[in-house]
């Protein structure tokens, strides 16, 4: 003992309260604390029942936990030593060693371990230590704040964690709503999934806080000793301070690091339609739209039926082009007279064996008037066929890019647009039962936009075949 006197103190003090402990009980990690102490500093238990070490972060069952009967004896038998006195020599504790940062008495200073040591009166060193409590406040704050700012972190994520699911299921509900004798079981799942990822995100989100918690009521704790230690008398306050200021540092040193939890969180993606577009084919996509051809749009050359569901060229020489601006002078084209703007549309279009033609959107301010550059820059997104070979994309460039040539020429072209995911993509519908993507621009439109159609010159009669809106399959006219 005569080695460190006060250690025992020190020792059979609780590191929470800094107390002499009372009904002290031992963690399964060994670290021992004051019954009451680890109830106020326990924070939320865990889903299992139990609470994160303050010292440590070990989790263990505070309710299993029985008084240290040993530690309790240790504490009582220390108690008898006066307070204030050596608890070897029992002598007063007069003199402060700066070396070892602990009280001593006489005897200790100049016979014991501290001979020799840097010593102050202790007097002196309670006025010189005491204008360095300052500081040390300061850094308590300090780790106080930055600690606040992560358990509002951490809390913002659980309502996004709850705001992300919610949203997540409503755009499930919205998209398969229709199709639930086709997609019940696949809706269940993915509710199954948004639950589980849910749970474990709250689970890592909660452990993480109610360790950040527990940390911050040590801080909280702190501040209170620290408070309390500056209005001690001189004896006191020199025997608490070397306590107090260990104990800080110890804690700041623990600190737990920011939390950095990577959820990934369920989203409806690309990917996720594209699996449910081959599992389902026609049944997912949005209803055709009901559209028609604008005839104040259509080139002089094109004669639009009554029904507005049809056009072609015709080979007789077209009356020229009036001064509306609504109207195709040079491209042999028409546009629809329905504007899209946001959501979802699908809409197929019949081009028989037509060996030339292209489809697409146009934007809705874009020029209609003279020779047309058929790529996105000037509004314009388009998928075609060349002399019955080739498909072209229309891109950025001075010639359409082939794509390749098709097993089989489409008969059928169905197009979907997506304003919310940024997608045009086209499909040979031919099939009844099946669409096979042909390609797909993948950006989002600046603004509204209606089909366009490119009929293309009849060629002396060899590409004098119609346009026209397919009509709506009888197999979707069973859907609820």
């Amino acid at each position: 003992m005569s080695a460190a006197p006060g250690l025992l103190h020190q020792e059979l003090s609780c590191p929470l309260c800094l107390q002499l402990f009372e009904a002290p009980v031992t963690l399964e990690c060994g670290h021992s604390f004051c019954r009451a102490c680890l109830g106020r500093v326990g924070g939320e238990p865990a889903p299992d029942g139990t609470v994160p070490c303050p010292s440590c972060q070990a989790p263990t069952r505070p309710h299993t936990l029985s008084t240290n009967l040993q530690l309790a004896r240790l504490v009582e038998g220390l108690a008898q030593v006066p307070q204030g006195h050596c608890e070897e020599h029992l002598d007063p504790l007069s003199i402060y060693c700066e070396q070892d940062r602990a009280l001593v008495c006489g005897v200790c200073a100049s016979l014991g371990s501290h001979r020799g040591h840097r010593l102050l009166p202790a007097a002196e060193a309670h006025t010189r230590l005491k204008a360095q409590l300052p500081q040390q406040q300061l850094q308590l704050q300090e780790a106080c704040t930055r600690k606040e700012k992560s358990v509002a972190l951490l809390e913002h994520q659980l309502v996004e964690v709850e705001e992300t699911v919610r949203q997540f299921r409503g755009a499930v509900g919205e998209q398969l709503g229709k199709m639930r004798v086709f997609l019940a079981s696949l809706e269940g799942s993915l509710d199954q999934e948004a639950e589980r990822v849910r749970g474990e995100a709250e689970v890592a989100l909660r452990r993480e806080l109610a360790g950040l918690n527990s940390y911050l009521e040590q801080l909280r704790q702190m501040q209170k000793v620290l408070e309390e230690v500056a209005d001690k008398p001189q004896t006191e306050f020199l025997m608490k301070y070397c306590l107090v200021t260990s104990r800080l540092q110890k804690i700041l040193a623990e600190s737990p690091p920011p939390a950095r939890l990577d959820i990934q969180l369920p989203v409806i993606s690309d990917d996720f339609k594209f699996q449910v577009w081959k599992k389902m084919f026609r049944a997912l996509m949005p209803a055709l739209e009901e559209l028609t051809f604008d005839p104040s749009s259509a080139h002089p050359s094109l004669v639009v039926s009554a029904a507005g569901r049809r056009v072609e060229c015709v080979e007789q020489k077209a009356p020229p082009a009036g001064e509306d601006a609504r109207q195709f002078d040079k491209a042999v084209a028409v546009v629809a007279q329905q504007l899209l703007s946001d959501g979802e549309h699908y809409w197929e279009v019949e081009v028989g064996d037509k060996p030339r033609w292209a489809l697409g959107v146009m934007l809705a301010e874009a020029p209609r008037r003279g020779r047309l550059q058929a790529t996105p820059s000037q509004g314009l997104w388009l998928l075609g066929l060349r002399d019955g070979k080739a498909l072209e994309a229309h891109v950025e460039a001075k010639e359409p890019r082939a794509l390749r040539t098709p097993e089989r020429r489409p008969s059928r072209v169905g197009l979907y647009l997506s304003f919310r995911d940024g997608v045009l993509a086209f499909y040979d519908a031919s099939d009844a039962d099946a669409l096979a993507p042909l390609f797909a621009f993948h950006e989002r439109l600046p603004g509204p936009v209606y089909p366009f159609f490119d009929v293309c010159w009849h060629d002396k009669g060899k590409n004098a075949q119609p346009l026209q809106y397919q009509e709506f399959p009888a197999h979707l006219l069973l859907l609820p």
